[in-house]
């Protein structure tokens, strides 16, 4: 008869190699399947696929099974090519689902559920400042008191077609928005007393890094996929990622000569 504590050392060494032995466990077709029905995100079952230790069945009938399961075809496609991208999938499966992306678009990223963003042509108000004695301001101004589009987190990212003659820091710029009194969102973009400057003022512009994606393929000709991403949590505000398309010198996008303003607000 076993000593009770040496059945209990037992027992722990046990469970501790079964533990280990399901977390070495390869992932198949019906892990996939499961997370699927489970309404993860895409880019999060990518990710997934690609963190583990795959061993599918990849023959015509298992891909047939697959597909009418629901499986997603850019999943299927990972589950064929786990290491496809050959990096690190940091940059590539934050965006994943869209098919196809749009130079005159932007696509929101928050907590794994990618969102086109519609974009708003802003007025422009020119006005004295300090009854004259600071000089004029231009305001570009987009109307209601509040973005239609609410972010969830306060760190999201971004993703945009840059032309490929152009930096993606001169490209895009990340605003805060005033929200004025007259139900409005307003950001300073000229001014001066004796010198006129234009541009987005310095103190609503929002600090960003961007990141080229490693996965190019789902970009147009003489464009560049960019990942954008704030440095630091938003505040709570009304923001706008503006794209600067009237300075871009591309034949078949941007022939309105005009900025883009894609506006959202966060809440905490």
């Amino acid at each position: 008869m076993i000593a009770r504590p040496l059945a209990a050392a037992l027992l722990a060494m046990f469970a501790i190699t079964t533990e280990v032995q399901a977390a070495e466990a390869p992932m198949i077709n019906a892990d996939v399947v499961k997370m699927v029905k489970a309404k993860l995100p895409e880019s999060t079952i990518i990710l997934a696929i690609r963190s583990a230790k795959p061993d599918f069945d990849t023959s015509a009938d298992a891909l047939i099974k697959l597909s009418a399961a629901g499986v997603p075809k850019d999943v299927i496609d990972t589950m064929l090519q786990p290491a496809a991208a050959g990096a690190p999938a940091s940059n590539t499966a934050d965006f994943h689902s869209i098919s196809r992306y749009n130079p005159e678009e932007v696509v929101l990223n928050q907590d794994g559920e990618e969102v086109r963003m519609k974009y708003l042509t802003p007025t422009m108000r020119t006005g004295a400042r300090a009854l004259g004695f600071g000089g004029v301001a231009t305001y570009a101004v987009l109307h209601g008191p509040a973005a239609k589009l609410r972010a969830r987190t306060t760190q999201p990212s971004f993703l945009i077609e840059v032309p490929e003659n152009a930096q993606p820091e001169s490209y895009a710029t990340l605003a805060s928005f005033a929200v004025r009194q007259n139900s409005t969102r307003e950001v300073l973009v000229g001014g001066g007393v004796v010198t006129y400057e234009t541009g987005i003022h310095r103190d609503r512009v929002v600090p960003t890094t961007s990141e080229k994606l490693a996965d190019q393929s789902k970009a147009h000709p003489g464009f560049v996929l960019y990942k954008i991403s704030p440095t630091e949590p938003l505040k709570k505000g009304e923001y706008a990622l503006v794209t600067y398309n009237s300075k871009v010198r591309v034949s078949g996008f941007f022939l309105t000569g005009q900025d883009s303003f894609f506006d959202f607000g966060v809440d905490s």
